[in-house]
């Protein structure tokens, strides 16, 4: 690289007249030779690193023990037939299979170990009468998938595919003769569409939908075996809105507006020839509505219950919601005529989800895991109201001897934020500082909630504390905690976290050397934020798959559909925000960074990879004493989680032994298992 080549010089800029500066604006470009360069460095640097850990191999064992194991999910029943995947022992990917209810035979519908390890393959859809199913085929992380068809009863899959793209919905006809789908193959198209494609006929693809494409649109279509549904979301005067419109299945051509310009988040669902949804309106928490075919609410199935709405389902005549309080999950049903039905008997502390279902009215899945229990499906048949098992994890995968506190801190506006430590030993009162590894989320209105986690269950065991602040711009406590830290507010997450901190040292649990941060995607720009704003507060941090150029987020790849959660720099007031806190632009000289370990890969189409580049040259850059900064790059990763087993043991062995040398703790290489049931 030339010093003196004007592409590499620092690009200066001047926005709503604050200087800004970007050192690394080249490293953004991934088609730079000089670009490659500098990531096979980092690669070679990252691999010496690890190659001083005499310990990895047998870290990378014991990670396999609970990785390599048979993992059973997507399922779905349609008749008298389960559809699933299963990835069995020693598989580097999951196959999609079909199995009798009453016979328990299974017979492989999909295997994709013939194309390589790095490409998956996922249910998508299935037919009204089960002899159809579509899967979604992916190669390496991104997010674009095509979408191929199987004549389920042949065991064949069809000549007739979509392309790879961006999969915004799909539905097979009624008489099976066809499908429709939305997928948009180019970010270039003038205008979205919905699409009719038949099988066997010479007019094998058309449209039967348009809108216009604008800045951060998108269109999706929902849809049951009746009707056809056209959700279009875009932005009016810098805010997102949604358009709905419908059609019958019988006449695809003709759409009716149902409603327009409507707030988010509005969730419209067709269903048996029913449209449901979940509205606010005098409703915060959410209530579950039947609409008619003009958008008007004809009556009220399920009012506010006083706790947010995470989820809902639809099977014949019930309703099921999952809603969560901040501290428990509930499953409660009601028919559509708006009685209340038995609850579903799930373990309340933990976290239970609605699974993706694409079969037919008689059988609803749900999952449910915990801090100690790895994730459980189980069947529940509304008609009856019986609850089962329907696939367990190995049971040595679980643990008991772990203690689970609940607390609160202060955050800098004073506000009582919840906190729950989790380990061995979890002390009210410590005689000594502890080891402490910390995460959190803070976005999108999502909730920190207990999930099983391998790299938590293997540091628990190293005589760690994990600690998770439930922290404003999350759903912890519904819409009021999400805005409390969304867009121009977002500084309120990163104080929560920072806050948490301070406490966890104050109260002697732990102290700046034994304290590690991580977190990946949103919960990456956290720690980034975390580590610029006090670095003086944290001895290692691992960033994975992060925002952290929050000046030039909105400009690449699926980014600037996120707008209504960060803002944009196009508004004075948003940019002033974005660029007070942007982690890139906040690395300062003769500052000394806790040590950092970045996850990051090419195919990532959310969290653009240059994020990364830009931020460790940055850190690389800066003359003071600075603790290690690694890149661990593979050009297969990307945000969806769906790298082969083998890549996915290596990179958890790796963030364990980063983790563990950083932290001066003891390796997990031992036989004994300290976290696993007798």
């Amino acid at each position: 690289m030339s010093l003196t080549d004007s592409r590499f010089a620092p690009v200066e800029e001047m926005i709503h007249g604050v200087l800004v500066s970007d050192p690394y604006r080249w490293l953004e470009d991934r088609s730079l030779p000089e670009t490659e360069e500098w990531i096979r460095e980092q690669q070679r640097h990252c691999d010496a690193y690890f190659a001083e850990c005499k310990e990895l191999p047998a870290i990378r064992e014991r990670v396999r023990k609970y990785l390599d194991i048979e993992v059973v999910d997507q399922p779905s029943k349609v008749g008298d037939r389960y559809f699933y995947r299963r990835r069995a022992r020693g598989q580097e990917q999951g196959c999609i299979y079909v199995r009798d209810a009453i016979t328990g035979i299974e017979r492989l519908l999909v295997d994709p170990s013939a194309e390589g390890p790095f490409v998956s393959v996922g249910i998508y859809r299935i037919s009204r009468d089960g002899s159809l199913l579509a899967y979604e085929r992916k190669h390496g992380g991104e997010d674009k998938k095509s979408i191929n068809i199987v004549d389920v009863e042949a065991g064949a899959t069809l000549t007739n595919r979509i392309e790879r793209g961006y999969a915004r919905g799909f539905i097979f006809t009624t008489d099976n003769r066809g499908f429709y789908y939305c997928q948009e193959s180019s970010a270039d198209a003038e205008e979205h569409t919905i699409r009719l494609h038949f099988f066997y006929e010479s007019v094998a693809n058309q449209v039967v939908f348009r809108a216009a494409r604008s800045r951060g649109s998108r269109l999706i279509l929902a849809a049951d075996f009746v009707h056809l549904g056209a959700i279009w979301v875009h932005e009016v005067d810098g805010e997102m809105l949604e358009d709905f419109w419908m059609a019958k299945q019988a006449d695809p051509l003709t759409w009716h507006l149902v409603f327009a310009n409507k707030k988010l988040p509005f969730s419209p669902i067709l269903k048996d020839g029913g449209l449901f949804a979940v509205s606010y309106e005098n409703a915060p928490n959410g209530k579950f509505v039947e609409l008619n075919e003009d958008g008007e609410e004809i009556c009220t199935i399920v009012p506010d219950q006083g706790t947010m709405i995470r989820q809902f389902a639809v099977k014949g005549n019930h309703v099921s919601i999952i809603s969560f309080d901040g501290l428990r999950f509930s499953v409660r049903c009601w028919s559509l005529q708006g009685e209340e039905l038995p609850r579903i008997g799930l373990p309340e502390v933990g976290t239970v989800r609605l699974l993706s279902d694409f079969g037919d009215r008689s059988s609803l899945f749900l999952s449910y895991e915990s801090f100690t229990r790895p994730m459980e499906i189980f069947e529940y048949v509304p008609a009856s109201c019986a609850l089962t098992v329907w696939y367990e994890r190995p049971s040595d995968q679980a643990f008991t001897s772990v203690k689970v506190r609940r607390a609160t801190y202060p955050s800098v506006d004073g506000t009582n934020i919840p906190i729950t430590l989790v380990g061995h030993h979890v002390p009210s009162k410590p005689e000594q500082p502890t080891p402490v590894i910390m995460t959190s989320y803070g976005g999108f209105g999502v909730p920190s909630t207990p999930q099983f986690s391998v790299l938590v269950a293997l540091l628990l065991g190293c005589g760690v504390l994990f600690a998770l602040p439930h922290i404003r711009g999350g759903g912890d406590f519904g819409k009021a905690w999400h805005d409390a830290g969304r867009r121009r507010n977002k500084q309120t997450s990163f104080d929560d976290f920072l806050g948490a901190a301070e406490w966890l040292c104050q109260e002697g649990i732990t102290a700046p050397l034994q304290l590690g941060i991580f977190g990946g995607s949103n919960s990456g720009l956290l720690v980034g934020a975390a580590m610029t704003k006090r670095p003086d507060l944290f001895r290692a941090v691992l960033c994975i798959a992060p925002l952290l150029d929050m000046v030039r987020y909105e400009y690449f790849d699926q980014a600037m559909k996120w707008r209504e959660e960060y803002g944009s720099c196009e508004s004075v007031v948003d940019f002033q925000a974005l660029h007070a806190y942007s982690p890139y632009h906040r690395v300062q000289e003769n500052t000394k960074y806790p040590a950092v370990l970045f996850v990051v890969g090419d195919k990532d189409d959310r969290c653009n990879s240059l994020h990364v580049r830009k931020m460790a040259a940055r850190l690389l850059e800066i003359s003071a004493p600075t603790n290690t900064v690694l890149v661990d790059y593979c050009d297969e990763r990307g945000h969806s989680p769906v790298l082969p087993l083998s890549f996915r043991i290596d990179a958890l062995a790796r963030r364990i032994a980063f983790l563990c040398r950083e932290l001066n703790l003891p390796f997990p290489t031992g036989e004994r298992h300290e976290t696993t049931c007798a």
